[in-house]
């Protein structure tokens, strides 16, 4: 392309065009790669310049004190881009500022971000700088206009680049797909069209794609022995020996004598049977303490050993790391492992052309549509994982993937030509000794949801300490009006901005498939016929659906104060069912379920019609669509039902309420108690059975766990850590600051903050209970430290969690307010984490359904259900601190109930034997500040 553009970038005193304003410009004119002039000047704002910009950028208040006004500038910059077509990084950022000041590009605009999230489809982080360093480009500086504003240039060269090499077929459907929205790539893909010579391709052509990439090893069938083959225990203690064959493999290994007795307890168990729950604290190796075991039992006995976690970093890091490594350290050329995952993480081939074949109604489904494109040219497993969903491509990523209402199995033609990423998963999964699995899968599994896994009887679950909380959500639904709207959607479209109906859906796509068909014209008038009625039927359900969640959301607010800072929510139970407002709800939902019964009817009409004719277009695809969308409308018929009536819940084991999140509602279930499930459903019928994580005992016992889990006649090791936390964890308590609740609590904490941080210079994590808490927090001081150069980041205020982590481990000086999902799973080694902060002991929220309901079962509540919850979590939070036998930290609880209540003990007393000390908030830096320096 022989155009000239102008790439531009601004930086900016905050993120409101209305109340902020420019500090600097950037703008670069070039033609490919050549550079044809440049466009720099700093401006001088009319509004103070914070701090935090002033960190992030480098400059300062002295460097735009002399700088020109706006008015001076911006007709000089409006003359450099006239006529040009406009790039930049998040580019309608800049223009919004530059409009605001009355300056609008006459050309095009491309972003070079939109680009990235298509050409660059894996990409967990799409700043400027991760899209740069993904393209092999390394910029000296970021956030200075200028610099920004070269490094957009070459990303953008480097992208278009990537975008000539795609194949041609993909380049003209990239184009095809986008070509009735509103969307400034097609101007792109056209010109590259013509450039290359590419023709234009039908819609219903199939896509001159890659053939994909057999698997690493065609999957052979385990031969179990009709003799169990027992473990040699003594061997594989000599493997984790300090001379054994592990340590002469990895030079950075280290004996520890808790590995070794996890490792023994866990082979002794295969080798007999029955069921073990082990605590192995941070450090002790627990993956190879039950990868060493697992992986001898299976090969020598041809039997597979199913691995469940919760988290996908751990999943990644046994497939892609542990196992190999092991593998490789005992020589074990035989082992086969595989890695799978629910049906619904996997793409569908087949889905993904029914989607394509539609018209796309936005520039949101038009770039989804061709990030899976593209992305479908590079990936080996097909899995959602790979490419990270962003706003709404989740709801889209449910019309793609592989799920069982709409899977045609050995009939599809994708699994027949090995096209098939669940299937060759699966077949990978059928002749492996060890399968990774999430906790969800495996519930689902033993659920009876096909046939997920091969048949397994050895069981290890890590991360045990989730499992309630999966099988709670696994077992248990919800339904929202989201949910309904995207079914109605999926049999007839409707565009969510103007509301009109569009080409779209299974229903539009019925005459599509009638073409070429041999059947009478009088017949496809009958079929047209059916379709028509199920589309009016469908827009009829759409107004009840909006009229019931109407109506829901009335109850709720009727029932429920307006208190609540994200989510409110109301159990409903049968004294809920009997007000007589609620007389209301089951009236409409009568309404809504009638309406998808009427739906339903339309749909099984259809398909009888369409089932005997022979020489339908995809006559498969389509016929089992309609089944699966009759299957769908029938179980959220009786999910409403059993919400709205209580039907089936006659012995009480489920919990119901009503979510109320911004302005939508959504009905949710669950049940009571997952621990007899469990028992029946996943462990009854196994040999073996090893749960362990980090923490699972609270005192020194199992008790709660193992009630909660459902778990009888189990074997316990409690473990300690290899870590010596006595001499490298501090755990400070102020005695001196009012208890959560208590007047002034608040003030008090951000108070002991700025003292703390101060004294330490940030290289914290502060962990919340509250999203409103940590915002009260975060505006108290964040101005103050960044005086003294600390950076304050806050959990959904400054960036994703990975990115927030990302800067905690590279930037000294930075404090980082976290919420719930920084209580565990965050790894950060070394100084950049040397304080955490606990704000309040982490106790449920006492109102939340839930937690309500499963306390009614115990004789004590507090003392039974909620401090034993708490204590697990606390557990998981204090394991943030102290990640390497090097570590060396200090916890700040800001909770005096630990000293002041009797209950606070057993927080303390479940945690390994650390310093504990306590005192007023004056001394608090100081006593931390030692303590890190070994005074």
């Amino acid at each position: 392309m022989d155009e000239v553009f102008v790439s531009l970038d601004l930086e900016t005193t905050g993120l409101d065009p209305l109340t902020d304003d420019i500090i600097e410009i950037g703008a670069v004119k070039f033609r490919g790669r050549e550079v044809v002039d440049t466009f720099h000047t700093l401006v001088k704002p009319a509004v103070p310049l914070p701090r935090r910009i002033q960190i992030l950028t480098g400059i300062t208040p002295e460097d735009l004190a002399d700088a020109p006004q706006p008015a001076l500038v911006l007709g000089d910059l409006f003359s450099f881009i006239a006529g040009y077509h406009i790039v930049g990084q998040n580019v309608s950022f800049d223009l919004g500022f530059l409009a605001e000041k009355g300056i609008v590009p006459e050309g095009r605009v491309f972003d070079t971000l939109e680009l990235a999230v298509i050409l660059l489809p894996t990409l967990s982080d799409y700043r400027l700088a991760s899209i740069a360093y993904a393209l092999d480009i390394f910029p000296t500086a970021y956030h200075r206009a200028l610099n920004d504003a070269r490094t957009a240039m070459e990303v953008f060269v480097a992208l278009l680049d990537k975008l000539k090499y795609l194949d041609p077929s993909v380049i003209a459907e990239l184009e095809r797909i986008g070509a009735d929205v509103d969307w400034n790539l097609n101007y792109l893909l056209r010109a590259i069209k013509g450039e290359l010579e590419i023709g234009d391709f039908s819609k219903a052509d199939k896509l001159a794609l890659p053939v994909l990439r057999q698997p690493r090893e065609k999957s052979k069938r385990l031969a179990p022995l009709l003799v169990r083959k027992p473990l040699d225990t003594e061997q594989l203690t000599g493997m984790l020996s300090g001379d054994g064959l592990i340590a002469k493999a990895f030079p950075q290994f280290e004996h520890r004598p808790e590995q070794v007795s996890m490792m023994r307890e866990v082979a002794e168990l295969m080798n007999e049977g029955g069921q073990l729950i082990v605590e192995a604290g941070t450090g002790t190796g627990k993956s190879l303490a039950y990868l060493l075991p697992s992986a001898m039992f299976a090969l020598e006995n041809g039997v597979p050993v199913v691995i469940s976690t919760h988290t996908i970093s751990l999943q990644e890091q046994l497939v892609d790391k542990d196992i190999p490594a092991l593998s490789k350290a005992l020589k074990m050329r035989d082992l086969r492992y595989a890695q799978l995952k629910g049906r619904n993480n996997y793409l569908c081939m087949r889905r993904l052309d029914i989607l394509r074949t539609s018209q796309a109604s936005s520039p949101d489904e038009a770039r989804f549509m061709a990030r899976l494109l593209v992305w479908l040219t590079e990936t080996v497993s097909g899995e959602k994982s790979e490419i990270v969903l962003r706003g709404g491509e989740s709801m889209l990523w449910g019309r793609v993937c592989a799920q069982s209402e709409s899977c045609l199995g050995g009939r599809c033609p994708y699994q027949r030509q090995g096209r098939c990423f669940l299937y060759r998963a699966r077949q990978s999964a059928e002749g492996a000794h060890l399968i990774v699995v999430n906790h969800a899968l495996l519930l689902s599994a033993s659920a009876g949801d096909g046939n997920i896994l091969p048949e397994y009887h050895h069981l290890v679950i890590d991360e045990a300490h989730r499992m309630e909380d999966v099988a709670t959500e696994q077992w248990g639904f919800e339904l929202g009006e989201r949910h309904l709207s995207s079914y109605l959607n999926r049999l007839s479209e409707r565009d969510l901005v103007s509301g009109k109906m569009k080409y779209g859906g299974i229903l539009s796509g019925v005459e599509e498939h009638l073409r070429g068909s041999s059947v009478s014209q009088s017949r496809k008038q009958e079929i047209a016929g059916l379709v028509k009625n199920a589309e009016r039927d469908v827009e009829r359900c759409r107004d009840r659906v909006a009229e019931f969640f109407r109506t829901l959301q009335d109850f709720l607010g009727a029932n429920v104060d307006g208190i609540g800072e994200y989510e409110r929510k109301l159990r409903i139970t049968s004294e809920e069912r009997r007000d007589p407002r609620w007389k209301k709800v089951i009236l409409s939902a009568e309404d809504l379920c009638l309406s998808l019964e009427g739906v339903v009817s339309c749909l099984s009409k259809l398909h009888t019609a369409l089932e005997p004719i022979d020489d339908l277009l995809e006559r498969e695809s389509l016929l089992v669509e309609l089944s699966s969308a009759e299957k769908n409308a029938i179980e959220m018929i009786n999910r409403l039902n059993s919400m709205v009536h209580g039907y089936g819940d006659e012995s009480g084991a489920k919990i119901c309420w009503l979510s109320l999140k911004v302005d939508s509602v959504t009905m949710c279930v669950a049940p009571l108690n997952v621990g007899p499930l469990l028992r029946e459903a996943l462990f009854a019928d196994k040999e073996t059975v090893v749960l362990t994580s980090a923490t699972l005992s609270i005192e020194g016992n199992f008790d709660y766990i193992k009630a909660q889990l459902g778990l009888e006649g189990v074997e316990e090791l409690l473990l300690g850590s290899s870590f010596d936390y006595r001499n490298a964890a501090l755990i400070f308590v102020p005695d001196d600051i009012p208890e959560p609740g208590q007047g002034g609590y608040q003030q008090a904490v951000a108070q002991t903050l700025l003292y703390l941080f101060r004294a330490t210079g940030g290289k914290a994590l502060a962990l919340f209970t509250s999203h409103a808490s940590l915002r009260a927090v975060y505006e108290a001081i964040l101005a103050p430290l960044w005086d003294d150069d600390i950076l304050v980041l806050g959990q959904g205020l400054d960036g994703s969690p990975r990115q927030l982590l990302e800067t905690l481990r590279s930037r000294p000086n930075t404090v980082l307010l976290g919420t719930t999902s920084f209580w565990e799973g965050v790894d950060v080694v070394g100084e950049a984490l040397s304080v955490l902060v606990v704000m309040r002991l982490p106790f449920s929220v006492p109102t939340d359904p839930v937690y309500v309901a499963r306390s009614e079962l115990f004789n004590d509540p507090f003392a039974d259900y909620a401090v034993p919850q708490a204590v697990l979590k606390f557990k998981q939070g204090f394991g943030r601190l102290i990640r390497s036998k090097t570590d060396r930290g200090a916890l700040v609880i800001l909770d005096r109930r630990v000293q002041s209540k009797k209950y606070g003990r057993t927080f303390i007393e479940s945690l390994p034997p650390c310093e504990v000390r306590s005192g007023p908030v004056r001394g608090l830096p100081e006593e931390v500040g030692r303590w890190l320096r070994k005074d």
